[in-house]
């Protein structure tokens, strides 16, 4: 039986391939015609021929979808006249991937192979929630530019969990994420030098951007990769050649979230620093002097800004962010207390917040939560609740399971604590860039759970 179902696959992906003689000349011909634009066709060529020929490669897609988020916004889709689609690479890379996926899934019968946790369940569950609050859109099109962060969190955690599922895949990941670490704070750094290390670069910087996005979105992405590259760099074997980038990839996101002044995302580092420091016991000397080392470093190499950090500290209670936030939380418990139930709609708290407070462009709640109840009522408070009960049961499950002995766990344990404290006070997961990092990571953490050599 075996070995028929061999052959019917060989036979299949043979017609498969020479299917291409057809195939390409008739999407050339629609071209031609002006049927369907040049982006659509690359698309479908795109996916046909990763089907044929490389379809048990499109993990490769999944490793390169957290880099190529530093290139930020690449494809503009027309949607009408006065309304363009903007999309990126991680969003492409997703969606290939899961065309691919799903049709390797059904025409190779491996639909009981698949991995669907109740995380994944309640990711799922939310969306189609999501979908629902459409009937209380005010605006569609805010309505569509939060959904797709939803889709694509679904699709980020879905497709980890299924696809980078061994020790190889795990690390090319990881590696991935120095990179990203790497360019993003890069990027940070030649924005500071172009803005003459003005004093705007520190508090105005959600208006300050780079190709990802905003700078606090950046400081909170570089918050939550620091914990894992610096535990990854630990888990490294010395003779790893990719260890000394690793590090690096760690210091310099660890510089650039300083460099910020971001005061919700310095205090989630240090927190979930501070988680590996106390799990990892045998590197505790190590900590201590790099700290000592860092500190030396701002307090005498940088007394201005040292100065400044201190004082941005000192003024957190008085200053205007501080005065909006307090602002922007009565506002969200008026539109709570008159939507309790199902909330105002994905993505139409922007309507509200722009008319309540004459914004132009009006912003997420800095509190996950807060965003989640806002958005659905209670009954997106009971998903996301329900998501963030079985996130904590997979990690002490991991950690029972031997996870303790395992640096990387701990890293990525202490990243997700991060990103929980960091949520409280920043626009975290409903970013698009912030939420594709996030829900690959927790999809990978299992199966990097399970790899403790050293490579």
């Amino acid at each position: 039986m075996s070995n028929n179902i061999k052959k019917i696959n060989k036979n299949r992906d043979i017609l498969l391939r020479r299917a291409l003689w057809v195939i390409v000349p008739f999407l050339l011909a629609i071209l031609a015609l002006d049927k369907v634009s040049l982006i659509t066709i690359f698309g479908i060529l795109a996916v046909y021929l990763i089907f044929v020929f490389a379809k048990d490669k499109i993990w490769y897609l999944l490793v390169l979808a957290v880099p190529s988020l530093v290139f930020g916004k690449i494809l503009y889709i027309p949607i009408t006249n006065t309304w363009v689609y903007e999309a990126r690479f991680a969003e492409v890379f997703l969606g290939m991937v899961l065309i691919v996926f799903i049709s390797d899934v059904f025409l190779n019968n491996k639909i009981i192979n698949l991995k669907f946790d109740k995380i994944s369940f309640g990711l799922l569950i939310f969306l189609i929630a999501s979908l629902a609050s459409i009937y209380s859109a005010l605006d569609f099109r805010l309505f569509v530019f939060a959904l797709k962060t939803i889709v694509f969190s679904f699709l980020a955690y879905f497709l980890a969990l299924n696809l980078l599922d061994n020790k190889k895949k795990v690390f090319y990941f990881l590696y991935s994420m120095a990179i990203t670490g790497m360019i993003l704070s890069a990027q940070i750094f030649w924005k500071f030098y172009q803005m003459g290390f003005s004093i705007d670069f520190f508090f105005n910087r959600s208006d300050i951007l780079i190709p990802i996005g905003p700078i606090a979105t950046t400081a909170a992405i570089l918050t939550f990769l620091a914990p894992i590259l610096l535990a990854f760099y630990f888990q490294l074997n010395d003779l790893n050649k990719w260890k000394p980038f690793v590090f690096l990839g760690f210091f310099m996101s660890f510089f650039a979230v300083f460099l910020t002044l971001g005061k919700g995302a310095i205090i989630s580092l240090f927190f979930g620093l501070f988680v590996v420091f106390c799990m990892h016991k045998q590197k505790r000397i190590a900590y201590i002097l790099f700290f000592m080392w860092f500190a030396a470093l701002l307090y005498f190499g940088f007394q201005p800004y040292f100065a400044g950090l201190f004082e941005r500290f000192k003024t957190t209670l008085v200053d205007v962010n501080t005065e909006f936030r307090v602002k922007e939380y009565k506002l969200s418990f008026d539109l709570i207390k008159n939507h309790p139930w199902m909330g105002v709609g994905v993505g139409q708290q922007l309507y509200y917040y722009k008319k309540i407070l004459n914004q132009e462009q009006g912003n997420f709640v800095n509190n996950f939560i807060l965003q989640t109840v806002i958005d659905l009522g209670l009954a997106g408070l009971f998903l996301m609740l329900f998501i963030i009960k079985n996130i904590i049961k997979k990690i002490k499950d991991v950690w029972r399971a031997g996870g303790k002995e395992s640096v990387l766990v701990i890293g990525f344990i202490a990243a997700f604590a991060a990103a929980f404290l960091n949520g409280m006070v920043e626009v975290t997961i409903y970013a698009l860039p912030y939420a594709i990092v996030f829900w690959l990571t927790l999809g990978v953490f299992e199966n990097a759970a399970e790899r403790e050599e050293k490579p």
